[in-house]
């Protein structure tokens, strides 16, 4: 069973670690009120534990046309890599709509992949870190999906194709 994103009110996605409620930052592109699908890619290398790769939230149709990074509203978009806007979280990950108000979400040390569901918050088990996003838009620049990597691959492993 794939996770549904709950927007209702303001289409605009937020994130925030559960364990520090205040670090709640609003991305610079709304998608309009829905409910959006999630996916989550999983990793298992060398045989160790799996681990979340990857958070997507499909906000829209392909094709896509280009990536961007994905930066905080009210913030100017990064120039270097190195100004890469990233959220420090202490092992989860939330995700809300921006005038949502953060709830109460699992702080301990997650065990597994499985997201937590709580309300309108959807919240991943993402390690310890400070991660970026990114956006994949159309042509016309519309959002098509948010990408928050958990540095988990490298760009060589995001670009290998499965064995057949």
């Amino acid at each position: 069973m794939q996770p549904q994103l709950a927007l209702p009110i303001t289409g605009a996605i937020a994130i925030f670690d559960p364990a520090a409620p205040r670090s709640v930052r609003v991305f610079d592109r709304p998608t309009g009120p829905g409910n959006f699908r999630v996916m989550l890619s999983v990793a298992v290398q060398d045989g160790k534990p799996e681990r979340l790769a990857a958070l997507i939230i499909h906000v829209g149709r392909p094709p896509i046309a280009k990536w961007t990074v994905a930066h905080y509203a009210r913030d100017k978009k990064p120039k270097s890599p190195d100004a890469l806007p990233r959220l420090a979280t202490s092992g989860w990950l939330a995700v809300i709509d921006g005038a949502t108000t953060p709830s109460a979400l699992p702080t301990s040390t997650p065990t597994s992949v499985t997201p937590v569901v709580h309300g309108a918050a959807l919240a991943v088990p993402c390690g310890t870190g400070e991660f970026a996003a990114y956006w994949a838009v159309d042509a016309t620049d519309k959002p098509i999906c948010l990408v928050i990597d958990f540095d988990v691959l490298t760009a060589k492993d995001w670009k290998t194709k499965p064995a057949a």
